[in-house]
């Protein structure tokens, strides 16, 4: 494998945090190194089911629907922030933005969707906007060293 193939695409999970965009320029360097792909995901947690049930109790796809669609509306501007980046840097860099929803647990989705990608490396800020700031390493990120397949580099 030649050097420019190590990290030929990187996984850049976002929250909307700080720490998650620190982690898309720590990709964005990488990148502009290896020519890599940036693919920036944002998982959502899946509301409890009372909040998007119809009458009968069942979450329709049309609620699903509705869940990722406010979804992509919050991360748009967030996708919009890292692609602009990316653009300002290297326009030659690839990058693309993908929301998934789930109702387990985040870094479980990250770590699947990266498998399925055939993801070379994630990059992830150690915390989000879960508030955890007693946590030296935030949960998702924990999960996603634990778990992952791939490199994971942790940014603060």
């Amino acid at each position: 494998m030649s050097s420019d193939q190590i990290f030929s695409k990187i996984l850049v999970p976002i929250d909307g945090s700080e720490p998650s965009f620190h982690a898309a320029q720590v990709a964005i360097n990488i990148a502009n190194k290896f020519n890599s792909e940036i693919i920036v995901l944002y998982v959502v947690v899946s509301p409890s089911k009372s909040e998007y049930a119809n009458l009968t109790g069942l979450v329709t796809p049309k609620h699903i629907d509705m869940i990722i669609q406010n979804a992509k509306s919050e991360a748009k501007n967030w996708f919009k922030r890292i692609k602009d980046k990316v653009e300002e840097e290297n326009p030659n860099i690839k990058v693309s933005s993908k929301v998934i929803l789930t109702g387990f647990a985040v870094y479980g989705e990250i770590i699947q969707y990266a498998q399925q990608e055939s993801i070379n490396l994630i990059v992830i800020g150690t915390r989000g906007r879960s508030g955890f700031k007693k946590l030296l390493l935030g949960s998702t990120a924990s999960g996603v060293v634990t778990y992952s397949n791939c490199p994971v580099l942790v940014t603060k």
